[in-house]
């Protein structure tokens, strides 16, 4: 270790600034972790951040002897001018990371790690071995996590290209699946994992079968409701209810289903073939609906796998993708709350699942302000966390932003108990200032985030306080 500088005055137990000693600023960065030798005893595991450089001789905002020689092109004198950085308290070294409970005493030595050494011994819990990528600028130090906070679900947030689905990929699947989960991708765009995994792991949405109440709901939707108001059922979208929870067009072809569907329902509607009144008005409603239904909608709630099948699937296989590409928002969400539901209900029977559910571009499920089959899809993941965290099942979201339009439901962010926080969008400053601020990390510092950089905060993070980590990815890029 090196001594970089001393504790500045104004100190308190959790924070303070550190002079650096001279020529120290040019080899100091923020987020380097350093060790604290307390004159009031005890060495104190923290962090770097918020640089600051001063030079009384070079204050703006007024007319004085150094400010006139810069003018000119002088070279000003360096005689006051000094650098220093914020500190944030990790913890009390020991045995394992306790909290600080004293104060930083002034004028303490300040020693940075360099690279022969390890801070991530001080994080390492015995009982568990698991670590995630490695810290920022030192591929040696593996970031311990605590894998006993899995079930309490994870959000991955970055804004696009900042590396979210690399994380998930390189870094976060291999993490459950080493702590005994099994794993379902919903793949969004069928892009970021389909291509990427063995085509024994991926089978295509439209190979899943619906539920009954999820078929009925969205070939009503898909035929404009027959023409009824938006909160109105009627006779005929009660007669295609009825059809489809009797599942007779269960194996049907294409074909087959337009024809049994028409004239199931025309039967039912008006079994006397009527040419006048409501029954012959309902059979024309009917009609035109159907005239509506395209044949890749019809395709779409044709599968044949269950949601048993695909939960059989995923034990088996240990990871599971679902490729959803080539549908419309609504089928994927109908897929969505298919599986959903019936995992819910192993959990109300007090089966533990054993799941990580990854669900790529969140904010498509659980929007900011949901609304239609969303409103059924945010419910259903806030009711998927409650249950998760005794059931063994981990929600996984990934997301472009955190809050507000570009982000997530906040009942839903509230479930999220560990945050992985990578490049943000402008939009995300406020929310972001309000998750970092307290641990001395400036919102605008995450505006130029490399890809592929995270800040590590919440339950699964041995430390109090964020940390920044990063990861290599395989040179092939390929998954076993």
């Amino acid at each position: 270790m090196r001594a970089i500088g001393i504790i500045a005055s104004d100190s308190t137990e959790n924070d303070a600034r550190v002079i650096l000693n001279e020529g120290e600023e040019k080899r100091v960065r923020a987020e380097d972790l350093v060790l604290v030798e307390n004159r009031n005893e005890g060495k104190i595991l923290a962090v770097l951040r918020r640089g600051l450089g001063s030079n009384e001789n070079l204050k703006p905002g007024g007319y004085h002897p150094g400010v006139a020689y810069a003018r000119i092109g002088g070279r000003p004198s360096m005689a006051k001018e000094t650098y220093d950085f914020a500190l944030s308290v990790i913890g009390e070294t020991g045995e394992a990371i306790q909290q600080n409970k004293k104060i930083l005493a002034p004028g303490s030595l300040v020693q940075i790690f360099e690279d022969n050494d390890d801070p991530m011994q001080y994080l390492a819990r015995k009982k568990n071995g698991s670590t995630l990528g490695h810290y920022e600028g030192q591929c040696s130090w593996e970031v311990p996590v605590d894998c006993s906070f899995i079930s309490y679900h994870l959000g991955i947030f970055a804004s696009t290209g900042g590396g979210k689905s690399f994380l998930a990929r390189h870094q976060m699947i291999p993490l459950l699946q080493k702590a005994g989960y099994s794993i379902l991708v919903l793949d969004w765009k069928g892009r970021d994992y389909a291509p990427h995994y063995p085509k024994e792991n991926v089978i295509s949405i439209s190979e899943i079968a619906l539920d009954t109440e999820t078929v009925a709901g969205y070939l009503v939707e898909k035929m404009k409701n027959f023409g009824y108001s938006a909160y109105s059922g009627g006779n005929v979208t009660q007669a295609v209810e009825e059809y489809i929870d009797g599942q007779k067009w269960r194996g049907l072809s294409l074909t087959e289903f337009r024809y049994v569907l028409e004239h199931s329902i025309v039967n039912e509607l008006n079994p006397t073939q009527l040419k006048s009144g409501r029954a012959f008005e309902e059979e024309q409603r009917f009609k035109r609906g159907l005239r509506r239904l395209k044949d890749t909608d019809i395709q779409n709630i044709l599968g044949t796998i269950t949601v048993q099948d695909i939960l059989n699937l995923v034990r088996e296989k240990g990871i599971l993708i679902v490729d959803m590409k080539r549908t419309g928002s609504d089928e994927k969400l109908s897929m969505f709350l298919t599986f959903a539901n019936y995992i819910k209900e192993l959990m109300q029977n007090d089966e533990d699942i054993d799941l990580a559910l990854l669900i790529d571009e969140a904010p498509q499920y659980c929007p900011f302000r949901p609304g239609g089959i969303q409103e059924q899809t945010t419910d259903i993941i806030i009711d998927l966390c409650a249950l998760g965290r005794t059931h063994k099942l981990s929600i996984c979201l990934l997301s472009q932003g955190i809050a507000g339009e570009i982000g997530i439901n906040a009942a839903v962010r509230r479930n999220l108990n560990t945050q992985f926080v990578g490049k943000i969008h402008p939009l995300d400053m406020n929310e972001a200032s309000s998750w970092l601020s307290p641990f001395n990390i400036d919102a605008k510092f995450l505006l130029s985030l490399p890809p592929g950089h995270f800040f590590l905060m919440g339950s699964m993070n041995p430390s109090p306080i964020p940390l920044l980590l990063t990861f290599e990815i395989p040179p092939d890029g390929k998954h076993q």
